[in-house]
């Protein structure tokens, strides 16, 4: 674990050694968002029972800032309801971009309160084409997420494609390494406030599924025009 931990708390130290270079400039705005799916899947594993599930956000930012509340539907006994409180800083470096922070899971019947720290990182090898990865440690747990992800958007009629590939290392304490990985194709619509996304999921755990998901989202700063 402490090599995870390490990665993270120097990347927010560097990162937040940085942030008055991207002071000037600044502005505020907040998106927000609603989503409807037919599954709920986070890690490979389902959380609504393989159920259909509603989703929605608000996020401010300013700047390289921001936080949010993000909230699903979710079926994990006695639960129907997860609530997500995060937040943290976007800076990026030429054709890197790094989002480092803090997310809190909250969740609504047994009123069970877990939380990570994050690192993400994206290189645009191109303009369409870009590589990175993510890190999750949960310092309480003692727990890890790691995966590798690529992203292409040079497809005909301005569909996308994404994946990733992650595993826990052996920290989630299921006899063996934990292994989920997906795959899927987006478009997005009206000025990218609609989004559609057909993605597979499978695991070493969990039996594979499809998951169809349709997303709105916007911003202030989108309505009013700026």
């Amino acid at each position: 674990m402490k090599p995870f931990s390490l990665l993270l708390a120097t990347g927010l130290l560097a990162a937040a050694g940085a942030t008055s270079s991207f002071a000037e400039d600044a502005t505020f705005d907040v998106a927000f968002g609603v989503g409807v799916a037919n599954n709920y899947i986070s890690r490979g594993s389902t959380q609504s029972a393989d159920k259909p599930i509603i989703d929605g956000y608000m996020e401010a930012t300013y700047g390289i800032f921001y936080a949010g509340v993000w909230a699903s539907r979710v079926d994990i006994a006695p639960d129907d309801v997860e609530i997500d409180v995060y937040g943290g800083i976007r800076p990026e470096f030429g054709q890197l971009s790094l989002d480092l922070g803090y997310a809190r899971y909250i969740y609504d019947s047994s009123g069970n309160v877990s939380g990570e720290l994050y690192g993400k990182g994206s290189f645009a090898v191109t303009d369409s084409f870009s590589i990175g990865a993510d890190v999750f440690w949960d310092p309480a747990n003692k727990t890890n997420w790691v995966a590798a992800k690529t992203e292409f958007s040079g497809l005909p009629y301005e569909i996308s494609f994404s994946g990733s590939i992650g595993s826990d290392f052996g920290t989630l304490n299921l006899g063996s390494d934990k292994v989920a990985w997906d795959a899927g194709f987006s478009r997005s619509f009206a000025d990218d406030t609609v989004t559609l996304d057909l993605r597979y999921y499978d695991s070493n755990r969990d039996p594979a599924r499809f998951v169809a998901r349709l997303a709105f989202d916007t911003s202030f700063s989108a309505l009013k025009g700026n």
